[in-house]
């Protein structure tokens, strides 16, 4: 029998503040290595958990790179306990990502954890083999996408997007230099 195991990832979910807007970054998925049905899709920068033991911040942090050319600068509303480590040569520790979602059906069986974050001012670059069309666009732009054409999103990432638009009030960001201070808490 030839299972598939599931394939975790990291994704991040950018935004910053320009001239008075939330803005976040999107990106035309581009996989060069293969014949995916979502080539051509919208997507956030997300990559594989593939190096061992790298926890998922520093995870998150070399994709945001290697798929924007920009640096991190902080996690939105970051949860994470300290590392714990009882027996003297193992690790663990727990966080609380902004969501996570899983492929159910077709593609790979991934499962991933996305979060919400900040980098630093910049502008970004298309990183050859990752992605093109790296750029920020109005958050009330890629809420009318989600909401109008979400065939144009990347399938795996819309449940990721369902939540953000539930969690950040884009009216009141709009008026509020401090978007981070927006939040629902439905929770």
């Amino acid at each position: 029998m030839d299972k598939k195991l599931c394939v975790p990832f990291v994704a991040a979910i950018i935004e910053r503040r320009h001239e008075g807007r939330l803005q976040l970054l999107i990106q035309t998925r581009q996989q060069t290595f293969t014949n995916s049905i979502y080539n051509g899709t919208f997507e956030f920068a997300a990559g594989v958990l593939d190096i061992e033991y790298e926890n998922v911040y520093d995870a998150a942090a070399r994709e945001i790179k290697e798929e924007t050319g920009l640096t991190l600068k902080r996690f939105i509303n970051d949860s994470r306990t300290e590392v714990h480590s009882p027996q003297k040569n193992d690790a663990a520790f727990g966080f609380r990502p902004f969501c996570c979602t899983q492929q159910l059906k077709d593609g790979r069986p991934w499962v991933g954890f996305i979060f919400r974050c900040e980098v630093d001012d910049g502008e970004p670059i298309d990183q050859i083999g990752e992605s093109s069309g790296v750029h920020w666009v109005d958050a009330a732009e890629v809420q009318q996408l989600y909401e109008q054409t979400p065939e144009k999103l990347f399938t795996l990432e819309i449940p990721a997007w369902d939540y953000y638009f539930q969690a950040v009030d884009l009216a009141a960001s709009a008026e509020t230099p401090d978007h981070s201070q927006n939040l629902r808490d439905d929770d």
